[in-house]
């Protein structure tokens, strides 16, 4: 586990995780974030959760959850890994309850100091769809530079969108 200042902690998931995954991968206002458009079922998201996700190694990939106060409040996930330059894009989402109250920040900074410290990484990078004052606002204040603008990368409510992306050097 990773500890989260003093509120909580990252962890892998586990099969009781089951209904917020399906939560969060269900929910339609979310689906413009990534690049899955379509509901998932228990049954999909249960064999998922089997297959032991997040062997950063064999996947590429790496989903942690983030438990605050006993309860499962949001994911980080590391994606397109790439061991020999050392770098990876990195994401953040928390449940609706547990945000505007600074969170994400501190998920975030406990996120990166893993990133850097443990798994080597040189750099990360993320994209915040333009709209997003939110995730922008996060990324900024996280100590993230704006590197540039990725045209009409975002479908939302039928038109393009852009997104900002932001990139952090390990310091």
């Amino acid at each position: 586990m990773i500890t989260v200042n003093d509120l909580g902690y990252l962890r892998a998931p586990e099969p009781e995780d089951l209904q917020w995954l399906y939560g969060v991968e269900n929910d339609a206002t979310l689906w413009y974030l990534g690049i899955s458009k379509e509901p998932w079922s228990k049954a999909v998201l249960a064999d998922y959760l089997a297959a032991q996700p997040g062997n950063l190694q064999r996947d590429g990939q790496l989903r942690l959850l983030f438990v605050y106060n006993g309860e499962t409040a949001g994911a980080v996930d590391l994606f397109d890994y790439d061991p020999v330059a050392r770098k990876a894009g990195i994401g953040i989402v928390l449940s609706q309850a547990f945000r505007g109250k600074g969170l994400g920040k501190m998920v975030l900074k406990a996120f990166e100091s893993y990133c850097f410290k443990t798994l080597g990484l040189h750099s990360v990078y993320a994209h915040a769809p333009a709209n997003n004052e939110a995730s922008i606002q996060l990324f900024e204040q996280s100590g993230y530079r704006t590197v540039g603008t990725l045209e009409d990368w975002v479908w939302l409510n039928g038109a393009h969108h852009n997104a900002q992306l932001f990139q952090k050097l390990v310091s």
